[in-house]
């Protein structure tokens, strides 16, 4: 049937001109203020037109620089001079008030510290790696321990032996036995090697209790066996040990007493020399994924082992079953449930009943396990959605050519590579794009599991780098930026995907 002209017009200027200008007011305009707050080094508070400035530095930077007379008059209808007469401060502005304000200014040449136009340098920073290195894959050293902590009450028989065995030397490893112990499959600090009772062991001599001998002495002594201890120089032990014993109040000390000090000068020693030894050799050449790495990892790992898990599902309950309801039921539910509850559901799975039945204490504390917990948790939740898309798709097969397949001799491997998976290319195209955008986008899943503790375990999707960006490290026009990337990127990445689905569906 053929529309005259003046019905295609009602019905453009009835269905089609109201949402492209609901398209235009909610996605256009936002997009196009979000690009052009991306050319700016904003901070997120600064307004573009001054709440205060002084008068002088109004009138010359501003007002005199207004050229059209009705502008300078609405300015001065803005603007006011405080009681004290040194400033001009602004009204509360809004909506068209609020932007001719900002436009006489921009006018003007006027431009805020925090608000400034800086062209592509936000870009710029992105892809020549001036931003936080955190944003990018890198190889960085990880210390286990500073010399300057407490001695750690015990360590893990893994990080012994991988980590700090191979490198010592057969001193070395003799200080560090006379220190620890293995107890139960754990490293433990011996009770005699604490350091505040070896210190007390002078602290307590008579002549050092009652004052004979200077504290400041024992003090002295205690920082010359650190510095010797940190040369590994016995000779300056044994110089730092002679000289206190020969300070003046020193005389007051038993032969009992100076050979307490002296031991108790080897026993700080050698303790020294194992902080030293730990600090120095229990570290660790480890990988970051970083913000792009870490979402690449997800991104991909998300979308294949939902797909995957959701279509093998799909297989299984496209049966006559008599369950299969009720386990189609299960299987979508963790899809109704927020995020939020998700996270919390599976933050006390990892923080209590893994920990009780497997014996690890740390799961999503670990930097090695919490990306893949988060995948982990991802997929149980997104993959009974992509599900029931699958089951849509499969019930719509005609069984009529199965049938016929299998008459002729096809097997149930052969039936789902040519004729089931060519069929559901449609399905797969819808789940591929969801699960690919949704991916890209993952924000209150990984911030509800980690929170802000996420780049330490290495487990920040880019939408979450961006929102700390934003809203922590207030760079809203960096952030803005890199929201800009990623909308380019999910565009590109979606895409193609469609692109080539397309293709297979048409050739399907």
């Amino acid at each position: 049937m053929v529309q005259s002209p003046a019905k295609r017009r009602f019905y453009f200027a009835a269905f089609v001109l109201p949402a492209l200008l609901l398209y235009g007011l909610f996605f256009i305009y936002p997009f196009g203020k979000g690009l052009a707050i991306s050319f700016t080094n904003w901070d997120g508070l600064t307004p573009k037109s001054p709440i205060s400035m002084p008068k002088a530095q109004f009138e010359s930077q501003i007002l005199d620089k207004v050229t059209r007379s009705s502008d300078r008059k609405f300015l001065l209808s803005i603007y006011s001079l405080t009681r004290e007469g040194d400033a001009y401060a602004r009204l509360s502005i809004r909506g068209a008030t609020r932007n001719r304000v900002e436009r006489i200014m921009a006018r003007a040449g006027y431009q805020p510290e925090n608000y400034k136009s800086i062209g592509f340098k936000n870009y710029s920073d992105i892809f020549t790696g001036k931003i936080d290195a955190r944003f990018y894959p890198r190889r960085y050293t990880k210390v286990n321990y500073k010399e300057t902590s407490d001695l750690p009450p015990e360590i893990a028989p893994a990080d012994i032996s991988r980590i700090l065995l191979p490198k010592l030397s057969a001193e070395e490893k003799q200080a560090f036995d006379k220190a620890y112990s293995l107890e139960n499959s754990t490293y433990k600090l011996r009770p005699e090697a604490d350091e505040f009772e070896m210190e007390d062991r002078v602290w307590q001599l008579p002549a050092v209790a009652d004052g004979t001998v200077d504290s400041s002495d024992v003090d002295s002594l205690m920082a010359d066996i650190g510095d010797a201890s940190e040369k590994s120089d016995s000779a300056a032990l044994k110089n730092a040990v002679d000289s206190f014993l020969s300070k003046p109040g020193a005389a007051a000390f038993s032969a009992g007493d100076r050979a307490a000090v002296s031991a108790a000068a080897e026993d700080i020693y050698s303790l020294h020399s194992v902080k030293r030894i730990l600090a120095s050799k229990w570290v660790e050449n480890k990988f970051d994924l970083g913000v792009i790495g870490f979402t690449v990892f997800f991104a991909v790992l998300t979308v294949l082992f939902s797909n995957l898990l959701a279509f093998l599902l799909a297989l299984a309950l496209d049966t006559r079953m008599k369950t299969r309801n009720v386990l189609r039921s299960i299987f979508f539910l963790p899809n109704v449930l927020s995020m939020i509850v998700v996270a919390l559901i599976w933050s006390i799975l990892f923080s209590r009943l893994l920990p009780f039945i497997t014996g690890i204490d740390l799961w999503m504390g670990d930097p090695d396990k919490a990306p893949w917990l988060v995948v982990l948790v991802a997929v149980w939740q997104m993959a009974g959605y992509y599900m029931i898309i699958y089951l849509a798709g499969l019930q719509n097969v005609p069984t009529e050519i199965i049938e016929a397949a299998k008459i002729d001799g096809a097997s149930s491997g052969q039936v789902l590579r040519y004729i089931t998976l060519p069929l559901l290319t449609p399905a797969i195209t819808v789940c591929l794009f969801l699960s690919t955008a949704n991916a890209l986008k993952c924000f209150d899943l990984v911030y509800a599991l980690v929170g802000p503790s996420g780049y330490a375990l290495g487990t920040v999707p880019f939408v979450m780098d961006i929102y700390f960006d934003a809203f922590a490290n207030k760079l809203v026009g960096l952030a803005t930026a890199k929201a800009t990337i990623l909308f380019l990127v999910i565009l590109l990445v979606t895409g193609v995907q469609l692109l080539i689905m397309k293709r297979r569906e048409v050739q399907a």
